[in-house]
């Protein structure tokens, strides 16, 4: 009964959108469209407001699903494989980290950002603090937190394996922590995806590519398409640049350099070798 009462919490946020105010006749509408009495109801929760923080902490969990998963990392590693012939030279790894980064802002910008577990997300994160302060409140900020730190770590496992790969590195002043970058890298991404409901023709207009080794002029190397690409995205804006992808763009120049030490055997050896999805402080 538990699980029918939290489902049916789940399906309507996800079609009417969350509102931290939601009236206690709401959840005893749900509670009857779940089939159960408003005794049953009371077994479970002690009252309306603490349903809600269950409700809201499930929903804080299922967006890592959305947010980041490690199979990107894989097919990612995939891509790397067929373009390891690039890693000899510097304009062959600029090349390579441009269409990863690009390819990985577009799809996060069009599929993730567009997804109504990641609203969700994003709408609890952003009002949660309008909610009166006590237990409620700290268990979904616990979950939301949990669900954030979640995010990081798969992101770093993602950006520790792939930039020496491709002959880049954090500069000196992260002394290796990846995890600001990360936070920086997201947040434009996400936020872009909050303000398109605003401003959709600013956030989504495209831009003729820039016409150097920002292009990345070996993308088309052996016929392989950049992870998480299908052809109609790669067709169709192939030789621009979007808001997203430049804007992460810039944050991953901010954040990384050229590895002076950077070895392309070893990067390919490392290709060959599969991908470490250990955490950092393992």
């Amino acid at each position: 009964m538990r699980t029918r009462i939290l489902r049916t919490g789940e399906e309507h946020v996800e079609t009417v959108g969350l509102s931290l105010g939601v009236p206690a006749t709401i959840v005893e509408q749900l509670v009857a469209s779940a089939g159960a009495t408003p005794k049953q109801f009371a077994q479970i929760w002690s009252s309306p407001e603490a349903y809600l923080a269950e409700l809201f902490c499930q929903l804080a969990n299922q967006a890592q699903i959305d947010r980041a998963d490690t199979e990107t990392l894989l097919t990612t590693w995939q891509y790397l494989g067929m373009r390891s012939g690039d890693l000899r030279s510097a304009e062959g790894r600029r090349g390579v980290l441009v269409d990863v980064i690009r390819t990985a802002a577009e799809y996060n910008f069009t599929v993730v950002t567009a997804s109504s577990k990641w609203r969700t997300y994003a709408a609890l994160s952003t009002t949660i603090m309008s909610w009166p302060e006590g237990e409620a409140r700290t268990r979904v900020l616990d979950a939301l937190r949990a669900s954030e730190l979640a995010f990081v770590e798969t992101m770093e496992s993602f950006y520790r394996n792939v930039l020496p790969t491709v002959g880049y590195r954090l500069r000196p002043m992260f002394r290796g922590d990846y995890q600001p970058f990360v936070i920086a890298a997201a947040s434009v991404i996400e936020g872009l995806g909050i303000v398109r409901a605003t401003v959709p023709a600013l956030v989504e207009a495209h831009f003729d590519a820039l016409g150097d080794e920002e292009s990345g002029a070996a993308s088309d190397a052996e016929g392989a398409a950049a992870p998480g690409t299908d052809a109609a995205v790669q067709g169709g804006h192939a030789d621009t640049w979007s808001v997203s992808a430049l804007a992460f763009m810039g944050v991953v120049d901010a954040f990384i350099e050229p590895d002076p030490e950077f070895h392309a055997d070893e990067a390919i050896a490392r290709l060959n070798g599969g991908v470490d999805v250990t955490p950092a402080g393992e």
